[in-house]
């Protein structure tokens, strides 16, 4: 929706419900809803003595944190908020909202001013603190009895904003960012700290929400952040359900995002959050072990893949559609036809297919008899590490000659090659 024709559908329903339409002065009962006492108008402001002026304040001031839908600290003002502040528990231990007939033991008067102790939070409202004036009519209304009763009368509707009731809840607000459905930066500041009277997104989000990556996405299956969750919280294939298996540890190390993404480093890095690409997350394999890779969004697919390949150069593919693979799925093993074991990297068949020496024999550090991977960390890394088993005692590699030494397979290795001996 056009931010011009939302600004004046949340104009017109304001004024509805103030009162501003019809001659409804819309006067609150003890309950926060409307009485319906037609004034024939507005009614002029209320005597600082009422109820009526708090909950002016609170319309305005309040809601668009301690809503019914968003309830921060645990505080909704919306529902009855006269019951909820008056003799209400604070979330601080020994704190009283309102103490009736007492301002100065009124724990939402030391907030409003200030006042409050190291660990007690911050000052409310955020950003914007109330006008002395206004305190002094929640002072005195407390100090007063902190009774229901409105004598004044007055507007007490909440004033226009731009964003529409319920709105705070994370469920509406955080989804119409994420989609694009709306710019937070366009109001609260290109570095979301706040402009002017708009409060900075850091007053109501937990700290550290701007570098919390399951803040926004992801989450349900680990602390990672990765999906399989959508942007749209729902976990269809469109998250490309393998992220959990590339960045936790199997087969391979955990991989860090930099293998297929720019990863960002907040909430604002360019190409994040608010790029041109609504809901969309970009495919970047330049910092890869695939860094000649490619991604194919519709088919959800990858191919000139180092990490799927035989591990000799960037030719390997993978779907989404994919069985779960094995390790002949992108090299071969000892399970593989001679012609294929043939493909491998130098003396590979001649021990493989001819002397049936198995993969622990000269990956010891890598992999196991079984065939289990056991140094992750030695695996789709993009370097071939050799270690010789214990079970062959006599045999040393030199790696800057790519040559053994000692007796394997009834054969001396003195100075062989790897790449000559095939």
């Amino acid at each position: 929706m056009p931010k011009t024709l939302l600004v004046a559908l949340l104009a017109l329903s304001t004024a509805c419900s103030t009162g501003k339409i019809g001659g409804d002065s819309g006067t609150v009962g003890s309950d926060g809803g409307a009485t319906g006492s037609d004034g024939g108008g507005d009614g002029g402001s209320a005597t600082a003595e009422d109820w009526c002026g708090v909950l002016s304040i609170i319309n305005s001031q309040c809601l668009s944190c301690h809503s019914a839908g968003a309830r921060l600290g645990d505080l909704d003002l919306e529902t009855d908020p006269h019951g909820t502040l008056v003799s209400g528990a604070s979330s601080y231990p020994g704190r009283t909202l309102v103490v009736p007939g007492n301002s100065a033991e009124s724990f939402l008067v030391i907030k409003l001013e200030g006042t409050q102790a190291a660990g007690e939070g911050d000052s409310m409202p955020p950003g914007s603190p109330l006008s002395s004036a206004d305190i002094d009519v929640v002072r005195t209304w407390i100090d007063n009895g902190a009774s229901d009763s409105c004598s004044g009368g007055g507007d007490t509707g909440a004033t226009g904003t731009y964003h529409p009731d319920g709105y705070a809840d994370p469920t509406v607000h955080g989804m119409e960012a994420k989609l694009h459905e709306q710019t937070c930066t366009d109001c609260h500041g290109a570095d979301l700290a706040g402009a002017g009277d708009v409060p900075s997104c850091d007053t109501c989000h937990d700290d550290g929400w701007r570098t919390n990556c399951t803040f926004c996405h992801g989450g349900i299956e680990d602390s990672t952040g990765a999906p399989p969750e959508d942007i749209d919280d729902g976990t269809s294939d469109a998250a490309f359900g393998a992220h959990p298996r590339h960045v936790q540890t199997n087969t391979h190390a955990a991989f860090d995002c930099t293998q297929c993404h720019v990863k960002p480093t907040d909430v604002l890095s360019s190409g994040h959050l608010f790029d041109s690409t609504a809901a969309q997350a970009e495919v970047d394999f330049s910092s890869s072990l695939s860094s000649r890779a490619s991604w194919s969004s519709g088919a959800m697919s990858c191919s000139n893949l180092y990490c799927h390949g035989n591990g000799r150069a960037d030719n390997g593919s993978v779907s989404i559609s994919d069985a779960p693979l094995s390790c002949h799925s992108c090299h071969p093993d000892a399970s593989s036809s001679s012609s294929t074991i043939s493909s491998m990297s130098g003396a590979h068949r001649k021990h493989v297919v001819s002397e049936g020496v198995r993969c622990e024999a000269c990956h010891a550090d890598t992999i196991d008899a079984s065939n289990t991977v056991i140094g992750p960390a030695l695996h789709v890394n993009g370097t071939p590490d050799v270690a010789i088993s214990s079970d062959y005692p006599s045999i040393s590699y030199r790696s800057s000659s790519n040559s053994c030494t000692g007796n394997c397979h009834g054969e001396g290795h003195e100075n062989e090659n790897w790449y000559d001996d095939r």
